[in-house]
Order: C-alpha cells, then structure tokens, then sequence
C-alpha cells in the first residue's frame, strides 16, 4: 500500500495545535463514506492517506501531487461541516500557517484592520472568555509605531464607559505587541449602511448620540479620537453603539498640540492625520492642533453616510476631498433620502460648519440637539436597531485574509511567530505607509490613512483666500455691469 505524502493543510493542522491525527481520520473517513462507490472519486481513505498514529515526522513530497488542491479544498471543506475548523483557520492552514496563540489566548477568528493594527477573536485559554485582540504587525514594529501601539493602550486604560469599547489586558508575545479589548458582536455602521441602505432619522440619530455620549468622557478625560467614521461605530444585537479604535487618538493636552513651535507655519509640514472623507478642515489647515470639536465634524459625516448611504464628498481623489472639506457644502441630504426629518438636518449643519467657532462646540450639545429624535426611542426602536446589526452581512469573509502567521516550511514543522497584517506599500514620494483606502459610494472599504497626507500650509491657506475674493470681485463687478 503507498502511502500518499501529507499535504500542507494536514501538516499545519498538525502542527498548529488546532486538529490530531484522529480528526483528520475523521474527516477523511467521512469523505470516504460520501463519495459514490462508482464515481472514480480520487478522495483516498483514512487508512490510505494517513497512517493512524504515525509518530514519523511527516514532509511535502518532492514533487506535488496534481490532485493535493482538489484533496486539500475537499478535506477543507469537510473540516468546516464537521465543525473542527473555521473557514479563516482553513484560509491560514492551506497557506501553511502554524500560529495560532498569543499569550494565554487562542486565535478564533480574523475580524478586521483598525489604524494601528489587526484585529482578531481571540478565546482566553483558562478564563473561557471570547474578546477582540489588536495586535501591531511585525512588519511595523519600529519604534514610532511601537509607541504609538502603546499610546493607544494608554489611552483606552484611562476611560470606562457603555459606549466606548472597554480594554482588558495587553501584553507581548516575543516581539508582539497586542491589547485586548471586550468584544462587541454585532457590525459596524459602515456595514450595517451598506447592507440595508439609509437609516430613518430615528435610527440613526440613536446611534449618533450614543456614540456622542462615548465621545463626551473620552473628550472629559482630555481625549481626542481623531477617526470617528462608520467603520469604527460598532452596533450590537442589543442596539447599543461603542465607539472603537482609538489607535490614532491624542490628547489635546499633547506638548504638539498646545505649544508654539519656533518652525514658520511655512515651514511645518505635519503629517493630516484621520480619514480623508471625515477630516473636519481646521485638521487639514493645521494638523497638529488637536482640538475635540474636529471629532464634532467627524461625527457629522458620520451622520450624514447613516441617513444617506453617501459620504459627504464621494467624488476625487485625496487632495479633492480636502479641498472640498475647506471650500464645499456636501449635496443637502434631503436630495439623498426625502424621509430625513427636519430637526436632524439642522443638526446635522451645525455639526459639519466649517468654522469650529460656529459648529456645536461638543458633544454634549449633539446630545441635547439629538433629543428631541431619541427621547420618544424606546426599546421598541433598539431592537430594530439590533435586528440590523444580527442580519447577514454581505462582506463576511472580507478580513478573512488580513492575518499573516508564519508559514510552515516545506521541510520543517516548526511554528513560527503570529505576524498580522498586509504588506506595507510605497507611496510614490518613496514613504512608507500602510494600505489606505477612502470610504466613497464608489469603493468597498474605508481605511484610515495614517501615512502623511498632503498638508494644507498656511501659504497654501492664504493662496485659496485669494483666488476666493477675486472670484468674489469679479462676480460683484458683473452684476454690477448687468444691473447697468
């Protein structure tokens, strides 16, 4: 009898942890059993795959067999019915990843990106307990992003509130830095827009002003989020909104922030930092004055994308949506969905003013404002909310590949270290950045771009005010002509 070689799934199954021998004699058996005695299926048994119990060390035959695919996609698929595996650990397994621990925690699950990492389901080994574990890619491990990773964990120490996510332990694993937070079930808004279009006023000014009471303490405890968007609104099954990624937050008390620098404004060139379609303009203008009432404008593109389906400038690229920020006013939403009601419109302008002096200076007024629309909400309206957030998401399977474990080699079993994340790109100015994508009507996913966006400096500023006044001028004297 020959025996057929192992393939790269069963190899790393084994040496991940995550099945023995006797699952994969199961799972093999089970195919066995299913396939028609008179189909010629090339599907081997149990017996003539693996030997049960064979303690030798097993490797890749040195030339493939032209069937391991269609063995592997087969024994893939037979390990996720019968309940052994999921389709992201068959995803990292057929890549011949092994990693599957950090610390005292087993990686369940790929869940999604944030901006400062990669986020997993995580199960806590002895306590039992499901949560979310960020974890810093290993390609990113220098040490501004190791400080910022900390940063961020400083941050989320410092607050504990219903509507912001809460964390719970962070830690190293070797040369891995992670933090682990509760984990919300549910979508976020982004998700939940997209899968069942505009929210009604009601819904959406719930979620809003939720997620403006997890702003207040972050704000009352001197913190800036600096990424409020859809994508980081997580919405559970109970209705219940958590505001989450708090990886490019700062305090508004920052030496950055609050001391002059001896630089000309010329001469600054500080990175913009957040989301290009929810940037409120003073962030583009001056970028390193962290003030809370730039999330205020954040929050009202948010807002806007939950009662329209649309972000408030979904045309152009990067620099066009700046540009926008500063000189436009997006499409009335009322053109977008006729249903709005009129008191979240004018809540909705004085949260996206472009003057901060002139917006709701925050978030306890978008609370107040929001009123009227939340106060005749009652359970009734959070189990509507809650029945969007369990319906079936229509991008499940999206992050399924944003893990990045060391694979195992062809003539070795050795586990490697757990390494998330894609692989950071160049820029065309020869930095380097992470993968960053806007959240247009266009495209599928928003990502936060933490790289060094095009800042507006102050000679740029006073070069659009006066192209602005002879446009201005120049208007005045035609109709001045006109009315002659």
């Amino acid at each position: 009898m020959t025996q057929t070689a192992r393939s790269i799934l069963e190899q790393a199954a084994l040496a991940s942890g995550l099945l023995t021998q006797e699952h994969l004699d199961r799972a093999w058996q089970a195919l066995a059993d299913s396939a028609p005695a008179d189909s010629g299926s090339e599907v081997p048994s149990a017996v003539e795959s693996i030997p049960p119990g064979s303690a030798t060390k097993p490797s890749l035959a040195s030339e493939p067999d032209s069937q391991e695919p269609d063995r592997d996609a087969l024994l893939g698929q037979k390990l996720i019915e019968m309940g052994y595996l999921n389709l992201w650990q068959v995803g990292q397994l057929l890549q011949g990843y092994t990693k599957f621990t950090l610390g005292s925690y087993q990686i369940l699950d790929a869940i999604g990106k944030g901006g400062m990492g990669y986020v997993f389901k995580g199960e806590h080994v002895l306590l039992g307990r499901t949560e979310a574990i960020k974890v810093l890619p290993k390609n990113q491990t220098n040490p501004a992003s190791i400080a910022s990773f900390c940063h961020e964990i400083l941050a989320l120490a410092r607050l504990d509130h219903p509507n912001l996510v809460r964390l719970t332990y962070a830690d190293k694993d070797g040369e891995t830095y992670f933090l682990v937070t509760e984990y919300v079930p549910g979508t976020n808004l982004r998700r939940l827009v997209r899968n069942h279009g505009p929210l009604s006023s009601q819904s959406a000014a719930m979620i809003i002003s939720q997620a403006a009471e997890g702003l207040l303490h972050a704000h009352q405890h001197g913190l800036v989020h600096r990424d409020v968007k859809p994508g980081n609104l997580m919405v559970t099954p109970e209705g219940l909104t958590k505001l989450t990624d708090l990886g490019l937050a700062a305090f508004s008390s920052d030496e950055t922030a609050t001391e002059p620098s001896s630089t000309p404004p010329q001469k600054q060139r500080q990175p913009i930092v957040g989301t290009p379609d929810y940037l409120a303009p003073e962030v583009i203008i001056t970028p390193g004055d962290v003030r809370p009432v730039s999330d205020i404008y954040s929050l009202g593109c948010t807002l806007y994308y939950a009662v329209t389906g649309k972000v408030p400038f979904p045309g152009g690229d990067t620099s066009t949506k700046l540009r926008c920020h500063l000189e436009e006013m997006p499409l009335a939403p009322q053109r977008l969905n006729a249903e709005i009601d009129d008191t979240l419109v004018e809540v909705l302008a004085d949260m996206m003013r472009k003057s901060p002096q002139e917006r709701l200076p925050d978030a306890a007024q978008v609370i107040e404002r929001l009123r009227p629309l939340t106060r005749v909400t009652d359970t009734h309206l959070l189990q509507e909310i809650g029945s969007l957030a369990m319906a079936p998401d229509t991008e499940v399977g999206n992050g399924s590949s944003v893990a990045d474990t060391t694979p195992v080699a062809t003539d070795q079993l050795e586990t490697g270290q757990l390494e998330t994340g894609q692989r950071v790109e160049k820029e065309p100015n020869g930095t380097t950045a992470a993968p960053s994508e806007m959240e247009t009507d266009q495209e599928e996913k928003a990502q936060t771009s933490s790289g060094p966006l095009p800042a507006l400096t102050f000679g740029h500023f006073l070069a659009l005010l006066v192209v602005t006044a002879l446009a201005v001028a120049i208007t005045a004297v035609t109709l001045v002509l006109t009315s002659g």
